[in-house]
């Protein structure tokens, strides 16, 4: 009979790396018997072939050779029960080091944790009382301005249409049919927009909350300021200002052109910096418009070119002089979590269904379904182009990232924009959403990565990725459409649609360029003047700076695993 081992440790738990190697050690004593059992088998089996059957020799060697055959079977058992009792082991182990390496985390951060809130209280910053609550500049600034824009729409601002309603700038004024596209286009700015920014793990008030206020005061301003250009273009202010559902709807795309440039600052601004940038940026838009769309005569349904070309590069050149160095951790903090990038999914979502609506809201009722039609197509390509690239080109291979499925899955709405309402059939929809997506995708895992490492250019929400480069791209293709056009195509007037006729294409090229000079510089100069005029926060990121948070929200700081303890 073979030797026998004591193994009632094997199938309790194990929480040291000692008592570990102890059981590896009872696992290879096993090994080692169970080979012995087997050689002896074979030497039982050898000599119960010599012996004569029927024979009292026979049948002890009979007997011995069952008896080595049940100690080999039941050390098997044992020996499977070991091997799974290690691989629970290891487990133990391993949640055991995490919790170590969570706990002395948790300790340096509690540290940081309490040096912050004594010295900001609580990220509420000094109190103000008595007159210095009057010196805010977001509140002087605020109110100044709300009280400027009640006088002037009071003094200079009526309903459209008010003794004739049956049209409006040769619209049917019809509230039933534009306010459809207005619901949806604000539904995009405030729900798409807003919760797509919430990625950030600490600045979910900021993401939402300053996309509501920037979102509201855009389409404030911007009623005035493209109701002047409009006006200016009509050949002078021969009236007031009238307002009416389809001017909200370019208050609304003054507003898109906002938050996009919001993008790139997100979370390293201040609200009276991002109200004085929000104010500067309608006037500079409205005047870019002015230029393009109505001097020079460039066609833009979807605004790839006036309003995501120009935002994003606004708000990129405007973060050259807003994007402060950080004291302590602060850019640590410009990270996701997984609820925050769930979170995020739903702007997405909410985008990705509304788009239609957004290229299509102005377009005349003849050209309103071929609008929607290339949108949806542009926005499906793109979509299956960011998944199969996002899995292709990053570094961790065979995994989705995040980050691209958020947004480059909208490129493609973006880049169909300027064409659109031009007759580019099917197949160009959804070659343009191909070529969307695909450079979107790349823009988030090598360009914008290499402006970052080079320039230093913090662009938060990637918007150069998103709406500066597929909005390039659309402007290009918008020209590209235009060149390519026939006489008469589905039976539709060329000259109708294009202010230039067959001549269209190279003013299409000139307003790109229009808006990349434009946004540039007046992105650099209202940036220029905003650092001067304001100070900047020294904590990023962060919502307590700005906002009252509960008192949860502190506890965000010491939920930090770094991604090699998941691997």
């Amino acid at each position: 009979m073979a030797d026998t081992i004591e193994l009632q440790d094997i199938t309790g738990g194990v929480s040291s790396s000692n008592e570990f190697d102890l059981l590896t050690g009872t696992i290879e004593q096993i090994r080692k018997n169970i080979t012995n059992l087997t050689n002896r088998e074979l030497e039982a089996i050898t000599h119960l072939g010599k012996v004569l059957p029927g024979s009292d020799q026979y049948n002890e060697a009979r007997e011995h050779l069952e008896s080595i055959q049940k100690s080999r079977d039941d050390y098997e058992k044992i020996l499977e029960r070991a091997i799974e009792n290690r691989r629970r082991a290891v487990d133990n182990l391993r949640v055991r080091k995490i919790e170590e390496i969570q706990f002395h985390r948790r300790i340096k951060e509690i540290d940081h944790i309490a040096e912050e809130e004594d010295s900001h209280d609580h990220g509420h910053g000094e109190e103000k009382t008595g007159w210095k609550r009057f010196y805010d500049p977001f509140f002087l600034g605020f109110g100044f301005l709300q009280i400027a824009l009640m006088i002037l729409y009071w003094v200079f601002v009526d309903y459209e249409a008010a003794f004739d309603p049956s049209t409006a700038n040769g619209h049917d004024n019809n509230i039933g049919g534009f306010y459809q596209f207005y619901i949806d286009v604000t539904f995009m700015m405030y729900i798409g927009f807003g919760y797509l920014m919430t990625f950030l793990r600490r600045y979910g008030f900021g993401a939402v909350g300053y996309t509501f206020l920037l979102s509201a005061f855009a389409v404030e301003w911007g009623l005035l300021c493209m109701g002047i250009a409009r006006l200016v273009a009509a050949g002078g202010p021969s009236h007031n200002l009238t307002v009416s559902v389809v001017s909200l709807i370019d208050g609304d795309f003054a507003a898109v052109a906002v938050l996009i440039s919001f993008g790139a600052l997100i979370g390293k601004t201040t609200p009276a910096q991002l109200l004085f940038l929000t104010f500067w940026e309608v006037i500079f838009y409205s005047i870019t418009t002015y230029v393009g769309q109505f001097k020079v005569g460039a066609v833009d349904m979807g605004g790839s070119m006036f309003i995501h070309c120009f935002g994003a590069f606004f708000g990129l050149a405007a973060t050259v002089f807003l994007s402060p160095k950080p004291e302590g951790k602060s850019y640590d903090h410009k990270i996701s979590r997984y609820t925050s990038d769930l979170f995020a999914m739903v702007g997405t979502v909410f985008l990705y269904i509304l788009w239609p609506s957004f290229n299509g809201a102005l377009a005349p009722s003849g050209s309103q379904p071929r609008v929607v039609i290339n949108t949806i197509l542009a926005l499906i390509a793109s979509c299956t182009a960011t998944f199969t690239w996002s899995q292709f080109l990053r570094p961790h291979g065979k995994r989705f990232d995040m980050v691209d499925i958020q947004n480059a899955t909208l490129a493609g709405g973006v880049a169909v924009g300027s064409s659109s309402d031009l007759i580019i059939g099917p197949g160009g929809a959804l070659l343009i959403g191909l070529a969307a997506g695909s450079l979107s995708t790349f823009g988030f895992v090598y360009i914008g990565p290499w402006f970052e490492r080079h320039f230093g250019l913090q662009d938060t929400c990637g918007i150069l990725n998103l709406h500066g480069l597929p909005g390039l791209l659309g402007g290009i293709t918008g020209a590209i459409a235009c060149s390519n056009v026939s006489d008469n195509p589905y039976g539709i007037d060329v000259g109708s649609y294009f202010p230039h006729g067959f001549g269209q294409a190279r003013y299409q090229i000139f307003g790109l360029l229009i808006v990349l000079g434009l946004s540039i510089t007046s992105g650099l100069l209202v940036g220029f003047v905003t650092s001067k005029l304001f100070k900047t926060p020294k904590r990023l990121f962060e919502d307590d700076v700005g906002w009252e948070v509960a008192p949860d929200y502190y506890k965000l700081k010491t939920d930090k695993i770094d991604v090699e303890i998941h691997h």
